[in-house]
């Protein structure tokens, strides 16, 4: 007598088995930066593996262009300078909902922090670029070059850096008070990926116009993206 109730109860179990999709049975991959920490932000030139967990057809390496963007099957440009490996991978995520039907992406940073670089130029005794080596600041840097030469306005030193929406905008340093007020964040802050650090002569009167003209004559290539200097990017002479 209890015997086909018995049947019929496992029948109906394993058909729940059968019809569970696969991925029920496996962890959902999670997004990583190789030999970075946590909160490492992609920046351009990072070389990004991309694992998608149900699409290995669509696994794919891809360098960050200068602009922040990388260029991807099925979805086109989508931005990844700026954004941690785990963001990016949840950015990809909605981004395929409406390719796939499950979306699950890795992130994996290959190539980053060592190609990561800054550029001092200006009124310094050696201009070029630096690596971004852990705790590089401002007065670092400018020591690294050779520091400022005595033509250099130190109460003007000028950070050009590219925020999370694209726009660059000039950050204004008075490096000069280090010695009056010793080193902090306002006027000897941290720098980070692929920042211009810039020692405007102390004969410029128009110092914007001065950073356009040397932006567009002397940046390298190699610093990773270029610069638009938008009036609504300035913060007056």
């Amino acid at each position: 007598m209890l015997l086909a109730p018995l049947l019929m109860l496992l029948c109906l179990l394993a058909s729940g088995l059968a019809a569970a999709p696969a991925f029920a049975q496996a962890p959902a991959p999670t997004a990583t930066a190789a030999g970075a920490d946590p909160g490492y932000r992609i920046a351009a030139g990072d070389e990004l593996a991309l694992k998608f967990f149900y699409a290995p057809e669509l696994n794919e390496t891809a360098t960050v262009r200068p602009d922040g963007r990388i260029q991807l099957q099925l979805v086109g440009e989508v931005r990844a300078a700026g954004q941690t490996p785990r963001e990016l991978a949840d950015a990809l995520k909605r981004a395929y909902a409406g390719s796939l039907r499950y979306p699950e992406v890795s992130v994996e940073v290959e190539k980053g922090f060592a190609r990561q670089q800054v550029f001092v130029g200006g009124e310094v005794g050696r201009p070029g670029a630096q690596p971004l080596l852990p705790g590089l600041t401002l007065m670092r840097a400018l020591i690294v070059a050779q520091g400022p030469t005595d033509r250099a306005a130190l109460n003007r030193v000028a950070i050009l850096r590219r925020d999370e929406s694209g726009a660059t905008r000039v950050i204004r340093v008075d490096a000069a008070s280090q010695a009056r007020r010793g080193a902090d964040d306002g006027n000897d802050p941290p720098l980070q990926p692929f920042d211009v650090v810039l020692a405007v002569p102390s004969r410029i009167s128009r110092v914007n116009k001065w950073i356009d003209q040397y932006v567009r004559r002397n940046l390298p290539v190699n610093v990773g993206f270029s610069y638009d200097l938008n009036d609504n990017n300035r913060r007056g002479d």
